[in-house]
């Protein structure tokens, strides 16, 4: 057979074969629009029994650890006209890395301050703690019920044979970094149910870190966006300044007691003068001289001290970290979860199916078929 009019025949099965399945489904378009009715109204349901969640983002840019600051400048040009050594207030610590930020957002002492914090709820009219409102105002879709006496019935029924345990523990508040937390299990529930809602990533390919946060209502998420914000920076800026912090605080404790000193030195010198104007004797010039050296020792002491606030306040200044804002926080216009979308996105899945169910009893015929 030659090639030419071996190609056409397989050319012509082709086209034959994907006729025929076409005119197969043509054949079964009463099954297709079945499908595609209960794909339709499945949903309905659900693009209706959805709640409405809207997503407010930002972009941050951190910042990137470079080999000498402004304050080291600043120290190296005029550290010695100040009295104070520039190379001891240069900082050898490191940046925290960015991507530690997810951790940081997603930590316990993180999220319960946010669940502390009061924000606005317009579209309930109120003002409250994220805590109270996922407690006490938020109410979850007709879909979350039916998953939570669905997939979650087991958890329920042992939840039924737990004691309550007396009344409700408040959640922690102001406490220590390194401190023991506890929670109970619903507040842990409401924990969980806001680290879903936040989401935060490092794109280290351009340097910046997306922030994106999920809320039933458009102003509580940019809200919350905006907290969160502040409260990467003051964890950042605390982790990093602690020990820089305690150092200025040391040395201020010292510079004003050392100030006392040095004033009551300073009295009792001006005192001795005034009642000694001639100062005839040599005991007279004698005790003089002590007191001048008191006087002298004291106002040493207070210069260095000061001199050490000035560098502390300069080495605090270094290790702050800036984390600038590229892509403010905005009120979500529209919702994040489109019914339209889920809509056409459940009809074409179930079309699909029934497609499939189409093809599968076909082929399942013809091979019968053959068999006999």
């Amino acid at each position: 057979m030659p090639v030419e009019e071996w190609e056409s025949r397989e050319t012509s099965e082709d086209i034959i074969s994907l006729g025929t399945l076409i005119k197969l489904l043509w054949d079964n378009r009463k099954t297709l629009y079945k499908y595609l009715s209960i794909g339709i109204v499945i949903g309905l349901f659900v693009a209706i029994m959805s709640p409405k969640e809207y997503q407010s983002q930002a972009t941050l840019l951190p910042e990137v650890q470079s080999s000498e600051s402004g304050a080291s400048r600043l120290l190296q040009q005029y550290g010695g006209i100040l009295g104070i050594n520039a190379g001891s207030a240069t900082s050898t610590e490191t940046m925290i890395s960015p991507i530690l930020y997810p951790q940081i957002v997603q930590s316990l002492p993180f999220q319960l301050e946010l669940l502390n914090t009061n924000i606005s709820f317009p579209r309930f009219d109120t003002t409250t703690t994220v805590f109270n409102y996922f407690d006490e105002i938020y109410k979850p879709s007709i879909l979350s019920y039916v998953r939570g006496y669905t997939i979650g019935l087991p958890g329920k029924i042992v939840g039924l044979f737990k004691s309550e345990g007396g009344t409700q523990q408040p959640l922690p508040n102001e406490f220590k970094a390194d401190s023991i937390i506890s929670v109970t299990e619903h507040q842990m529930e409401i924990i969980e149910n806001l680290r879903s809602r936040i989401s935060i990533s490092f794109n280290d390919e351009i340097g910046v870190i997306n922030l994106n946060v999920r809320m039933p209502d458009p102003n509580a998420a940019a809200s919350l966006a905006n907290l969160s914000i502040d409260l990467i920076r003051e964890y950042v800026t605390r982790y990093r300044t602690r020990k820089a912090q305690e150092d200025l605080e040391f040395a201020q404790i010292q510079k004003s007691n050392a100030r006392e000193e040095f004033e009551q030195a300073q009295n009792k010198l001006s005192e001795f003068r005034d009642n000694n104007i001639n100062l005839a004797t040599a005991k007279a010039q004698s005790q003089e001289q002590r007191l001048q050296s008191e006087y002298d020792l004291a106002f040493n002491v207070y210069n260095t001290l000061a001199q050490q606030v000035e560098q502390a306040k300069l080495k605090l200044q270094e290790q702050t970290p800036v984390v600038r804002i590229l892509q403010p926080v905005q009120v979500p216009v529209n919702d994040d979860t489109s019914g339209l979308r889920i809509l056409i996105l459940i009809s074409l899945i179930s079309t699909l199916i029934g497609i499939g169910w189409i093809f599968i009893q076909y082929f399942l015929l013809n091979n019968s078929s053959l068999e006999e």
